[in-house]
């Protein structure tokens, strides 16, 4: 029986939460040699053989690790010797809130001042029947010392058995490379291998610059606060660097806590506000400047996925999943990157926008979220210019109108008010960004193929022109036989047919024939945006078959083809001469 895509989702996590003992380990080792493979590699390429730089990247940690564990225990410890004398103060500062008219902290102080007093009174409540708690005699000298050893002697053997298989994993990881390699298979030697690569790239690179920067948030920090006058600096400071590794919330919490204790040990506001307001500065300071300029877009994985990611691991095992959660999720996103069946995963956990750039605006445009799809197309005109943004974004918007209007998945009346609302984004670009200069060439007349559609191309087109809309008039009859008419009429040197396609493509053809026998002389344009390569080289074709000069896709092609000479002098001879 098949599972579903649900279905395999739920046997993927319960096999992650019933293999927690095993896998949690093995992961935590997979981290560990994220890390400490460029250190190695930087020790190799020195003159160490292997066995030496991996021997001297662990102990360096190991020793690190103990020396700055023992410090932080100590201050820990004494932090919790002092936390009798710490209840009472903020039972006092909460009781001159009060007085000052913030009944809110009532009950908050009331509370606070009760567990000074159990504090002061040694931790028994007097008030209440003591605890008596029975134990059984029955138990053997041996069960006895397991109860006692076995909190002590289980983490420490996962801590021997993760340092083990890291230190295997930085010895043979070309050989695990292989090996993992072989199990993909042969077929897939070249995705297998180009997978690896990303995910150790991105990995590495992102655990080790945040371990560096962290640390040195964590070591700032930690002079800050000494400098202010917060006792055990070093522990808080620890602290904040751990918590930096906890995606967006981690900044918040480790600017919480020595505030917290800064309100606790001190009796005035001045160190609080000094405290909130230094970690805030070096918080903001590091994700807006330094982050984005060490790390830039590296991971791969947008901001929302990883605060998912930390939550979901976080529940399926605990503290070590929050630590585990960027590198799993960065993994996750590559393998989604190079393999097919995985693909949701990127779409999930990417960085890059869902949609590309031109549906992303139409979507926007056709849930009537106009003026979100107007700021979307002025960034776009700031980043770049208003001819590259029509090109990019609303001619192919127009092009969907179409396309959408053929299948009927969208009728006429939403079809018109789209068009309605682009040409209103239209008209508030062209004001905000006029076209400089002054049209020197001959007359310009534009002709819709068929629809509103193709007018409103033509627009666009007046738009990218040098002078704007003086470079081109458009005309728009009630039949063919009207357009033409009046086409002739005017007597154009260069006449510009818009189709939006596949709508217009008939019309586009006939007027290009029409027009053709009427005005032998003319420089006929076809413009005829389409998001099909081999739609747009057969409509090409037949255009030119039916009497166009030349064919366009896109309004830079129209404005460049228009400038040149062949347009701004048309012959017989340069309408040969394009034909061919």
């Amino acid at each position: 029986m098949k599972l579903g895509r649900v279905g395999e989702f739920a046997v993927v996590v319960a096999v992650l939460a019933f293999g927690k003992p095993v896998l949690v380990p093995v992961a935590l080792a997979f981290y560990l040699a994220f890390v400490l493979t460029p250190p190695s590699d930087w020790l190799e390429r020195l003159g160490l053989p292997r066995w030496a730089s991996v021997t001297a990247v662990a102990t360096a940690v190991v020793v690190t690790v103990a020396a700055l564990g023992s410090v932080l225990v100590a201050q820990a410890s004494d932090l919790v010797s002092q936390m009798r004398t710490y209840s009472a103060q903020i039972g006092e500062k909460l009781s001159r809130i009060q007085k000052g008219h913030l009944g809110a902290f009532g009950d908050l102080n009331a509370s606070l001042t009760e567990l000074g007093r159990v504090l002061d009174r040694g931790g028994r409540v007097t008030s209440q029947p003591a605890v008596v708690r029975v134990v059984s005699g029955g138990l053997s000298s041996f069960t006895r010392l397991e109860e006692t050893i076995q909190p002590i002697v289980q983490p420490l053997a996962v801590v021997t058995i993760v340092l083990v298989m890291t230190l295997f994993m930085l010895g043979h990881r070309e050989d695990l490379r292989s090996r993992l390699i072989q199990l993909a298979g042969p077929k897939n030697v070249t995705v297998t291998t180009r997978t690896m690569a990303e995910a150790v790239n991105r990995v590495s690179h992102l655990l080790l610059t945040q371990a560096y920067i962290n640390a040195a948030f964590g070591a700032v920090t930690s002079l800050g606060l000494y400098c202010i006058g917060i006792p055990y600096a070093l522990l808080w400071g620890s602290i904040g660097a751990l918590m930096r590794f906890v995606p967006l919330v981690g900044g918040l919490i480790a600017t919480l806590l020595p505030t917290l204790a800064a309100f606790a040990i001190f009796p005035g506001w001045r160190e609080v506000l000094l405290t909130a307001g230094f970690f805030a500065g070096v918080e903001l300071l590091v994700s807006n400047f330094v982050e984005p300029w060490v790390l830039g877009k590296r991971t791969g994985v947008s901001a929302l996925a990883l605060l998912v990611s930390a939550l979901f691991w976080t529940w399926l095992w605990g503290p070590l999943g929050l630590v585990l959660a960027t590198p799993l999720t960065v993994c996750a996103a590559v393998i989604g990157r190079h393999v097919p069946e995985l693909s949701f995963l990127t779409v999930l956990l990417g960085d890059e926008v869902g949609l590309n750039a031109a549906v992303n605006f139409y979507q926007r445009v056709l849930a009537r979220a106009t003026k979100d799809a107007y700021r979307f197309a002025k960034r776009r005109v700031t980043e770049s210019s208003l001819p590259d943004t029509l090109d990019e974004l609303l001619v192919p918007t127009l092009g969907l109108i179409s396309s959408d209007q053929n299948l009927q998945a969208i009728d006429d009346e939403i079809a018109a008010r789209v068009g309605k609302d682009l040409s209103e984004i239209l008209e508030r670009l062209s004001a905000e960004h006029p076209r400089p200069g002054e049209w020197t060439g001959p007359r310009v007349v534009g002709i819709p193929a068929e629809s509103e559609a193709d007018a409103l191309l033509l627009r666009m087109l007046a738009l990218t022109l040098p002078g704007g809309a003086d470079a081109l008039v458009t005309v728009q009859e009630s039949s063919r036989a009207a357009v033409v008419t009046e086409a002739v009429r005017l007597n154009p040197a260069v006449v510009c047919i818009a189709g939006v396609q596949p709508s217009g493509n008939v019309n586009a053809r006939f007027l290009c024939r029409r027009l053709r026998a009427e005005l032998p002389d003319a420089y006929i344009l076809a413009l005829a945006p389409s998001a099909d390569g081999k739609q747009s080289r057969e409509l090409a074709a037949r255009l030119r078959e039916a009497g166009a000069s030349g064919v366009v896709y896109g309004l830079r092609d129209a404005t460049k083809t228009l400038t040149e000479p062949a347009a701004a002098a048309p012959s017989r001879a340069a309408v040969a001469t394009t034909i061919a």
